[in-house]
């Protein structure tokens, strides 16, 4: 033992828990060893079968998928994901466009992955609350100085997104936009993205209804920016334009875009309206860019727009059917106004540019919102956004603050 003490004296001296584990070392069999290197053996390999199995899978998933096999091609990528196969995950996502998002962040939430391998999915669905600051960065910062701004702005149109789905298409809308010779020649600044979670924005996802959305959600988000219109790419269903707001479905054509920006310069849908909204639009006298109500307004519009007669080729139209009504677009030809995907006439591009000479003139969504803060008696809110139109020189808001002014009361609608 003092042999065994000398040779490993410097054990001996300072640590009695060294002869402890040269003692474990000697208990451990050399069979011992020789098993745990098997069972270790035996667990790499069944992983390495697991592997090699869910990636087979997804081949043949993605092949299935090449071919159009859709409902082949979904359960595939399902087994896949069981297996520990993260890549699929964004192809079950992507093959459920008809699955609220509510169903598939159940789906996601069931899946035995960790937080962060999670965290590019969830941003797919728009769950930003699922995820750290630094996730949330990372993820949105290659889209969040997507922006474009010609020599001359005088309008600006802040998008607004609700996850990666969305960011991506405005991506591509955005690169669109400026190969587009009408819209990239237009004095619009499109101003970076701002990020919303989809679950406090909770737009509906009815693909045969127009999307609607959870306003004060976006309102919040909106406090401190600097913006004329708003578009809220986000949702599933029909695209819309409300005083100053856009509301597309995320997955939007620039030709949708175009169509429902339109509507802000006053143009209206040269198909049937609604007999509602037929009867409160269609109104001889009434001057639009794009329709004549009667005849007899052809005089007074050309005054108003500064045109030639031969500049005009009245044709009617069925806006105002279901007012009984018969109206005429001011072009012969079918225009982006009755069929979203065609072109747009160039005399429409020359009114749009012809109200961009007084942008204060056109309403911003911020006098809307002001509008929102009043139905809710929200005076605090209504001032902060009545100001926020006011400052673009918005008639209607500088007077209405005025007004507010003189009579110290609740303000009055706007």
């Amino acid at each position: 033992m003092l042999s065994m003490c000398i040779n490993l004296g410097l054990f001996c001296k300072k640590s009695r828990l060294a002869g402890f584990f040269l003692l474990l070392l000697v208990a451990c069999s050399p069979q011992q060893f020789e098993q745990t290197d098997k069972q270790t053996d035996k667990q790499t390999a069944a992983q390495r079968i697991v592997k090699q199995t869910s990636q087979r899978i997804v081949q043949q998933a993605i092949k299935a998928e090449q071919q159009g096999l859709f409902s082949r091609a979904l359960p595939l990528y399902q087994q896949a994901v069981a297996l520990g196969e993260t890549s699929a995950i964004s192809a079950v996502l992507r093959l459920q466009p008809d699955a609220s998002t509510a169903e598939l962040q159940l789906w996601l939430s069931k899946q035995p992955f960790s937080k962060s391998q999670l965290a590019p999915y969830w941003a797919e669905l728009g769950q930003w609350q699922q995820l750290t600051k630094a996730q949330q960065h990372q993820l949105q910062q290659p889209f969040s100085e997507l922006h474009f701004s010609p020599k001359s702005c005088v309008l600006s149109l802040q998008p607004v997104l609700s996850n990666l789905t969305s960011a991506r298409q405005w991506q591509l809308l955005l690169q669109q936009w400026q190969q587009d010779s009408q819209l990239s020649s237009l004095p619009f600044c499109l101003l970076p993205p701002l990020f919303i979670d989809s679950a406090a924005l909770n737009c509906s996802e009815q693909k045969t209804e127009r999307i609607q959305c959870h306003l004060p959600a976006l309102k919040q988000q909106l406090q401190d920016a600097d913006f004329h219109q708003v578009l809220l790419l986000a949702g599933k269903g029909g695209a819309s334009y409300n005083n100053g707001l856009l509301q597309l479905p995320a997955q939007s054509s620039l030709a949708l875009l175009r169509h429902e920006l339109s509507h802000a310069f006053g143009f209206l849908d040269e198909y049937a309206l609604l007999p509602q909204v037929a009867k409160a639009e269609c109104q001889p006298g009434r001057l639009t860019p794009n329709l004549l109500f009667s005849k007899d307004d052809l005089a007074g519009y050309q005054q108003l727009w500064q045109l030639e007669n031969t500049e005009l080729q009245l044709t009617p139209v069925a806006s105002c059917n279901n007012a009984g009504l018969q109206a005429y677009r001011v072009v012969a030809t079918d225009t982006h106004m009755q069929h979203y995907e065609l072109p747009m006439p160039s005399l429409y591009l020359q009114l749009i540019r012809k109200q961009l000479q007084k942008p204060e003139l056109l309403m911003p969504a911020s006098y809307y919102f002001a509008y929102l803060a009043r139905q809710q008696q929200d005076w605090s809110a209504w001032q902060h956004w009545m100001q926020h139109a006011a400052a673009l020189g918005y008639p209607p808001a500088i007077q209405a603050l005025q007004n507010s002014d003189k009579t110290n009361l609740s303000p009055a609608a706007p």
